[in-house]
């Protein structure tokens, strides 16, 4: 339904398409020429080259090629297996299949939902579309706006993030161009994935700005927040928090941790990083510990790090 309004409307984001090196072997489009169903990897190339290409002129020649080739070969099927080439053909077809199956699956990873063919519906559940290895959903809290989350707040994309996102767009892109007019009902269901993931992120695209992102008031010290200087020093001594301004510890109280049998091993406390951003500061939540040495406890360390974040105007 959207798949012609989408592709034309998202041609100026997404700009381009390499083929593989060696793409053609005796005239045949290389999905086509080789097994890849016990071998995948060649497929996974050419899909993470899709979200970095730079080339929209060669990957037009490369699917008009590759669909020439199939039109014959569904001919040469179609007049029955006395062809002397109806194995090939049929062969060949067969890889174009897995070549497609492949590329829509990938989608898979990305999609938060639930398809109904017949009622051609596609709904999400509340987290929509994730990111892969940037950690971003795609989301929308009222039904209506759609925006870039991280952490269950909504986010302004830049640098790595931001490119990241752009490159599964256009990976969806490129899905939908090579799965758009093929009938079989499951490339169809790809099809509507890949179009719902992509008027989504391009609805997100138009919200990702600055004056749109969620900010949360500073964390309130607790009692022991007495140990922040403490925990700053160590904090600015490690990698992930060398560029912290401030630590906050919000707990009244330690938590004392045993193993199994019950000796003490060590007593914790949670705690907020803050880090000054561009135009805001974000908390990083973490854990400091004091390890208990038989009659008393030692001196204060970075015990953990992750478990959330946020951002304070």
């Amino acid at each position: 339904m959207y798949e012609k309004g989408i592709i034309k409307a998202t041609l100026c984001f997404c700009i381009g398409l390499i083929v593989c090196s060696g793409a053609l072997a005796d005239e045949i489009p290389w999905p086509l020429a080789k097994d890849y169903s016990q071998d995948t990897k060649p497929i996974d190339e050419y899909i993470k080259q899709l979200g970095t290409t730079t080339n929209s002129k060669m990957v037009g020649e490369f699917r008009k090629q590759l669909r020439a080739r199939v039109a014959e070969d569904e001919k040469i099927v179609a007049a029955g297996d006395k062809h002397p080439q109806y194995e090939q053909a049929k062969e060949e077809l067969d890889r174009y299949e897995l070549f497609l199956d492949h590329m829509g699956h990938r989608l898979w990873f990305i999609f938060h939902g639930n398809v109904d063919m017949e009622k051609n519906n596609v709904s999400f559940d509340y987290a929509q579309l994730s990111i892969p290895r940037s950690n971003v959903r795609v989301m929308s809290t009222d039904g209506e706006n759609v925006y870039f989350f991280k952490n269950g707040d909504r986010v302004f994309l830049e640098g790595e993030d931001l490119a990241e996102v752009q490159k599964q767009f256009r990976q969806m892109y490129y899905t939908l161009y090579f799965l758009q007019g093929v009938d079989k009902p499951a490339f169809k269901k790809y099809r509507a994935i890949a179009d719902a993931c992509l008027r989504y992120t391009s609805m997100a695209m138009k919200n990702n700005k600055p004056e749109n992102v969620d900010y949360h008031p500073m964390p309130t010290p607790g009692k022991l927040n007495e140990l922040a200087p403490k925990a700053l020093e160590l904090a600015k001594k490690s990698d992930s928090y060398k560029d912290a301004i401030e630590v906050v510890i919000d707990a009244d109280d330690w938590t004392v941790e045993r193993n199994s049998v019950g000796v003490i091993l060590r007593r914790k406390v949670g705690a907020w990083v803050i880090k000054q951003e561009k135009d805001h500061k974000r908390a990083f939540r973490c854990q400091f510990a004091q390890p208990f040495q038989g009659n008393g406890y030692g001196e204060l360390i970075l015990y953990g790090v992750g478990g959330g974040q946020f951002n304070i105007k």
